[in-house]
């Protein structure tokens, strides 16, 4: 019911505006009329373009030739409102097209001024009437310029080389592991910024590296996040992920004690532990019990409240060994005296 009600309103509309227009295509009066009217407007509007006008005009400012060890900062927008003079046609066209070419200032011809707020140059708007007239558009004449003084804020540049650290999330298919530190190239890029931004500037991350299923090596490009106000060497970098079968093995690791005085003995059941771990295949022959530590921290024994077992902790372990772990945790002990 609704939609007819809506087709029906159309159609009324419809209607009506195909019945205007043949009463206008009938009526040959009312169309010359129109026709002389538009006539009449384009020749008003032509003469009041010819007429000068006064129109207030907002110019982007360029800095060329600053020092080697400043810059700008990133913040930093200038603009000069110009008054002008001009006919209508000239004023017409810089509001249509808004493309007049910036007024440039040569920072090396400025003064030099610290205040509170930091140390920059500054110059004197009214001494560079000649300048800006020459940049202004063709027809154009200057009355006025705002602000009657331009001060420009300097910073302290400065550039480092700093590592790129990946940042990732990678999940890999069964019986597969990553076998080795992530590879990025470059792995290093240089920064330059403002003294006191790039100072505390460590590292540059990469954002995050989402993979999943992995089951062979891989490498893809990685966008960096580059911190605000500076600027990098790179934009990107590869990282490049190696991916290998695994293994799982066990090995049995004597214990090791400490912390009792040479009048005291101490064994410990059992007297070696089990670990058990996951290594890539082309680090399998790589691993033995050597680069184990298991030890256990006898001096509890030597309390009044002395405990029944005594905790296991694994000193030392190859860091290329995945899901490691032992057991038992607890040992229990028979002390004795050795005179």
């Amino acid at each position: 019911m609704g939609n007819n009600a809506v087709n029906i309103k159309y159609l009324k509309i419809l209607g009506w505006i195909r019945d205007w227009f043949n009463r206008l295509r009938q009526d040959k009066n009312v169309v010359v009329f129109l026709v002389f009217l538009v006539i009449a407007t384009g020749f008003w509007f032509l003469n009041a373009l010819r007429k000068e006008y006064t129109a207030t005009l907002s110019y982007p400012v360029k800095f060329v030739n600053i020092p080697e060890d400043k810059m700008l900062p990133d913040d930093f927008k200038s603009r000069i409102e110009v008054k002008v003079r001009a006919v209508g046609f000239v004023i017409l066209r810089y509001q249509l097209s808004n493309t007049f070419l910036p007024l440039t200032f040569n920072v090396s011809e400025m003064q030099p001024l610290k205040t509170e707020a930091g140390e920059g140059v500054y110059t004197l708007t009214s001494g560079e009437h000649n300048k800006i007239v020459g940049q202004l558009s063709q027809g154009m004449e200057l009355i006025d310029v705002n602000p009657d003084t331009l001060f420009v804020p300097l910073a302290e540049k400065s550039s480092k080389r700093v590592p790129v650290r990946v940042s990732a999330d990678i999940g890999f298919e069964k019986q597969y592991l990553q076998a080795g530190p992530i590879l990025v190239q470059p792995d290093s890029v240089m920064i330059s910024g403002p003294k006191q931004v790039i100072d505390t500037v460590k590292y540059i991350e990469t954002r995050e590296l989402q993979l999943e299923g992995l089951a062979d090596s891989i490498s893809t490009v990685i966008p960096l996040i580059i911190p605000s106000q500076v600027k990098a060497s790179e934009k990107r970098v590869t990282a490049i992920v190696p991916v290998e079968p695994f293994t799982e093995l066990n090995l049995r690791i004597p214990l090791r004690v400490y912390g009792l005085p040479d009048s005291l003995r101490i064994k410990t059941f059992p007297s070696e532990i089990q670990v058990s771990f996951r290594v890539g295949m082309s680090k399998y022959g790589t691993i033995d019990e050597s680069q184990f530590h298991a030890v256990v921290d006898a001096s509890p024994v030597l309390r009044e409240d002395r405990p029944d077992r005594l905790k296991v902790r694994l000193d030392k372990a190859p860091s290329n060994v995945e899901s490691l772990s032992f057991s038992p945790i607890f040992v229990e002990y028979l002390l004795e005296k050795t005179r």
